[in-house]
């Protein structure tokens, strides 16, 4: 016969079997989740210092950038203008401008104009010397102060009718014309450049 109290026991037995069965076995833990940095270190307590030592030298590395950013050297300053050409050098190169190149239009003048406008000329009279005197360089005469300009319209060069020399007008043409012209154009620059001595204007 069978004892209540061992019949109980069995029954219990029983059903623990029938439910781990029916379960498949015993239930799996809940899984565990990561641990959560703190930034303390678990063996010794202590703040972990590598994070901050790293953003301490970002920054660092920040104020050094920021430090030569406003302390930049200041840009080069122009350089000094030039100072300002000497007048009297100026002159002297427009006159020796002007001189040479009446010394590649002389052989032009001396056979063009000198027969009346040179002393000694066998067309020459004292009227025709005291308006244009080619015996030397610079010319005399009381038109000298509009020589140059005079010359052009004597010759043509501008686009009238040439007048000059008096026995052949419009003889003065091409390579020779072209060295009176460049001569004109020295004086011209000269004379605008006051490297010629003041004369008074003659009026006819």
């Amino acid at each position: 016969m069978i004892r209540p109290t061992g019949i109980a026991r069995t029954l219990r037995a029983l059903a623990a079997s029938v439910a781990i069965a029916g379960c498949g076995g015993k239930a799996a833990p809940p899984p565990t989740a990561p641990p959560v940095a703190t930034g303390v270190d678990d063996r010794h307590g202590h703040h972990d210092h590598h994070d901050h030592d790293h953003d301490g030298a970002v920054d660092e590395a920040s104020a050094a950038d920021d430090h030569d950013h406003h302390h930049l050297d200041p840009p080069p300053t122009d350089p000094a203008p030039p100072a300002p050409p000497d007048a009297a050098q100026v002159k002297a190169d427009l006159v020796a401008a002007e001189t040479a190149a009446y010394q590649a239009a002389q052989p032009v003048f001396t056979t063009y104009c000198a027969a009346c406008h040179q002393q000694g000329g066998k067309k020459a009279t004292a009227k025709k010397l005291g308006h244009f005197d080619m015996t030397a360089y610079p010319f005399g005469g009381h038109h000298a102060a509009q020589i140059g300009g005079v010359v052009r319209e004597v010759l043509g060069v501008d686009g009238g009718r040439p007048t000059m020399p008096k026995d052949k007008p419009g003889a003065v043409r091409g390579d020779e014309l072209a060295l009176i012209v460049a001569w004109t154009a020295a004086w011209a620059a000269a004379e605008a450049g006051g490297a010629h001595p003041a004369q008074p204007h003659h009026g006819h």
